[in-house]
């Protein structure tokens, strides 16, 4: 075998073995691309999650307690960078953590003035007339007169049932440390343990679990607010 033969040989063979090194090499690079997008994509995941907890837990402290919850932060709304979504994720973490465990003092609040340990006010919610009419239907229910009784600070829940015993869509009704009367998170009324508040007509949209309104309650409601 010739020098120039054996030159030949050894060129075909270093072109075949670069040629499986870049390949393995595009191969490494392309898993751990897919890699990293899986990381990324589980951390937003997790990072849309959190905010939607902590729309839902704002709001709520929004509510029964009337103070707005910083929303600030320094990092950017959009990222594709792990680190900064990582960090976005813990910040959400500590912000949902406070505020479960300020509700939670809250929620001991109103219990201690069901017991009589805590000052605070009475409101008991009268439903003199309502009726009730699903979206795209002209004709609406007329629905059961019914109370219900909050403390101040506290939520709960409002079962309405038609004339003909259907149960309705469930209202959520709070009375907030300020007095401010929600339905259905929808503010209502600014009540007045001074001042007496007459009957008065309001309209809710109910929206159930969906993000789309499944229907309007009309209703006219008799507040009295009581230390």
């Amino acid at each position: 075998m010739t020098i120039r033969v054996i030159k030949g040989v050894l060129s075909i063979l270093l072109v075949v073995l670069v040629s499986a090194c870049a390949s393995n090499a595009k191969q490494n690079t392309s898993r751990s691309d897919v890699a990293n997008l899986s990381e990324i994509n589980l951390l937003k995941q997790q990072r849309s999650e959190l905010q939607f907890q902590f729309s839902r837990l704002a709001d709520e402290w929004w509510q029964r307690r009337g103070e707005l919850t910083d929303t600030g932060s320094d990092f950017p709304l959009i990222s594709n960078n792990p680190d900064t979504i990582n960090e976005i994720n813990r910040l959400l973490r500590q912000k949902n953590n406070e505020l479960q465990q300020q509700l939670k003092v809250l929620d001991q609040q109103v219990e201690a003035r069901k017991r009589g340990e805590l000052a605070g006010n009475k409101l008991t919610l009268l439903l003199k007339y309502a009726g009730y009419k699903k979206s795209h239907q002209e004709k609406s229910q007329a629905v059961v007169a019914s109370q219900i009784e909050l403390m101040q600070g506290e939520t709960r829940i409002w079962s309405l049932y038609s004339k003909k015993g259907v149960a309705l869509p469930s209202i959520r009704v709070t009375l907030s440390e300020t007095n401010h009367l929600f339905i259905a998170g929808q503010l209502i009324a600014q009540l007045d343990v001074n001042e007496e508040t007459p009957s008065f007509i309001t309209s809710v949209t109910l929206y159930g679990q969906q993000i789309y309104a499944v229907g309007q309650l009309d209703m006219m409601l008799a507040p009295t607010i009581k230390k």
